[in-house]
């Protein structure tokens, strides 16, 4: 009769056992997408978060670079995720709002995504090189831009938008040229062969070798590298380009296991070795929860969805 009694507790024990270790979050590796290669700036801000996560929730958490179709394939694999908060990354405002005006995307924007927060912003900065000599002002641009066609390039449309909205305002066209790799674009800019382009952080070295010449930040603030050069805001032209690094695990994930994940993700954006890291690389911080990452998004959409149906480039109405 013992026995029996023994053995009849050890089988009831064993699915509350079972249970409880299914209900442990987490339990495993998490998987932290970016749709960046290695080496850029959201690659500096996701290995940063990464770091201090894997302290707070005591599990790996391994970025996972997933590059292509305009920054489009990480959040798409986001999106076909199960929703057990083992999967979550970066989705962008390009991702969100861009680019399913100008292709294709196997995700619905608004639907697909249980958004966790913003960390950070990807500053844009307006620089010329040898195709403009004498360019030395963006007044000097604008007189240059209204006497001959001039050409810009970006790494996709979303990271232009101060580019289309500016040439609009000041009253001129330019040629848009659309690369695979900033770093590509630069070199074009600083061999002579395009006029400008959106500069990300590879541009500090090229304007202080003096290949580049910054003539406004094309973002909301100044670059820090560069305190004396205004933003295209300060110099008449009320147009930013707007980079939000937003976070985001697929839809459905369960509310507890939401709240943790945000919660180690913004306690990360808010740690000094994380923000001092970003900054090295130029990179703003901007710490936001869900709700006012949402509230950004719905703020800032009309705007740029407005400058890329005016570029030419969108591929539909809607």
């Amino acid at each position: 009769m013992h026995r029996r009694s023994l053995l009849a507790g050890a089988s009831l024990a064993i699915p509350a056992l079972h249970a409880q270790a299914q209900g442990a979050w987490p339990s495993r590796e998490i998987q932290l997408v970016t749709g960046f290669g290695p080496g850029g700036g959201t690659d500096v801000v996701a290995r940063s978060i990464a770091a201090h996560m894997e302290r707070t929730l005591g599990v790996s958490v391994i970025v996972r670079n997933t590059p292509g179709a305009g920054g489009t394939l990480g959040p798409a694999r986001i999106a076909a995720s199960r929703p057990d908060g083992y999967t979550f990354g970066l989705v962008g405002l390009s991702a969100l709002v861009v680019a399913p005006l100008t292709m294709e995307v196997p995700y619905r924007p608004f639907e697909s995504f249980d958004i966790l927060g913003t960390t950070s912003e990807l500053r844009i900065g307006f620089p010329v090189g040898p195709s403009m000599p004498n360019v030395r002002s963006i007044a000097d641009f604008v007189a240059e831009a209204r006497r001959r066609p001039v050409t810009f390039a970006s790494t996709n449309p979303g990271s232009a938008v101060a580019m289309f909205e500016f040439q609009r305002l000041a009253r001129f066209e330019m040629n848009y040229i659309q690369f695979g790799s900033i770093t590509d674009a630069a070199a074009q800019v600083a061999g002579g062969h395009i006029d400008t382009y959106t500069g990300t952080p590879e541009m500090i070295g090229l304007v202080r070798a003096g290949n580049l010449r910054m003539l406004a930040s094309a973002s909301v603030d100044r670059w820090p590298e560069f305190p004396d050069v205004p933003t295209l805001i300060e110099q008449g032209f009320e147009t930013a380009t707007r980079q939000p690094i937003i976070w985001a695990g697929p839809v459905g994930m369960p509310p507890a296991i939401r709240e943790r994940l945000a919660g180690a993700l913004l306690a990360a954006a808010r740690d000094p070795e994380v923000q001092a890291r970003q900054n090295g690389a130029s990179i703003a911080t901007r710490v936001l929860d869900g709700a006012a990452t949402s509230a950004l998004i719905q703020q800032v959409r009309p705007g740029v969805e407005a400058a890329i149906r005016g570029s030419g480039v969108a591929r539909r109405a809607g």
